[in-house]
């Protein structure tokens, strides 16, 4: 199994902080965010594949000298102001017909997290996401029926609950996940276009619909702002 992470974008909204790092980088209980998503990934994984983009150099400097040995490579995301529908189109060429986990950088899930919490399956595609706590507004809704995606969106009026941006690809289901994407990124504005509208697209089926894999128990944060960046560091260090 691949795993891949997207670690393309800027983090603008983590304001003066990314001038000098991308936020991938970005120190939380003296690691980076981008370690914790390789230590959990490389728990199911037999290579990692991390998109970079802004400040490439510096994170594939990290990656050579904190994972040395590790499976872990890296390719470039050059449309940078792009969807990261163009970040996991990057990684495509090293994956191969490889089933696949996705996930973000930002996204700072425990060692445990595809052992215990959303266990890859060789079979099916799933999202992981969560309902047992209240969904911002930016965040990204779903609604499930009979446990298969129907809908997701940042603006559904009524959802279900949200997606916290990791999913996992089985083998027999890879080919109908790369056509969906192929759709996708000819039907989609390149600007605007996400990984999220390919579950969308796959969604319109139900024999292809995405099972919603509801966690529970799961502790973990996503750093997207100043706020979140501090509230990462003082749990992560208690």
């Amino acid at each position: 199994m691949i795993g891949v992470i997207l670690a393309a974008g800027r983090g603008s909204r983590l304001g003066d902080a990314t001038e000098s790092l991308p936020k991938p980088l970005m120190a939380v209980a003296g690691r980076t965010c981008l370690d914790f998503a390789i230590e959990a990934l490389l728990a199911v994984a037999s290579d990692v594949v991390v998109v970079t983009g802004y400040r490439a150099e510096l994170i594939e400097q990290h990656i050579a000298r904190e994972w040395p040995s590790a499976p872990v490579r890296t390719v470039r995301n050059v449309l940078l102001e792009a969807g990261n529908l163009t970040s996991l189109g990057a990684a495509r060429p090293l994956m191969g017909q490889s089933c696949f986990v996705v996930t973000n950088a930002d996204h700072l899930f425990p060692g445990t997290m595809y052992t215990r919490h959303f266990a890859p399956s060789e079979t099916g595609i799933g999202i992981a996401c969560e309902r047992e706590r209240p969904v911002l507004p930016d965040e990204m809704k779903v609604i499930e029926k009979d446990g298969l995606l129907v809908e997701i969106s940042k603006t559904l009026p009524r959802y279900d609950g949200a997606y916290i941006g990791t999913t996992f690809v089985g083998q027999d289901r890879v080919q109908t996940y790369w056509d969906a994407f192929d759709r996708v990124h000819a039907s989609q504005d390149i600007a605007t276009a996400s990984v999220e509208m390919v579950l969308h697209e796959l969604a319109r089926d139900c024999a292809s619909a995405p099972q919603v894999c509801w966690l529970s128990g799961l502790k973990w944060f996503e750093v997207d702002t100043p706020e979140d960046l501090a509230v990462a560091r003082e749990s992560l260090t208690a």
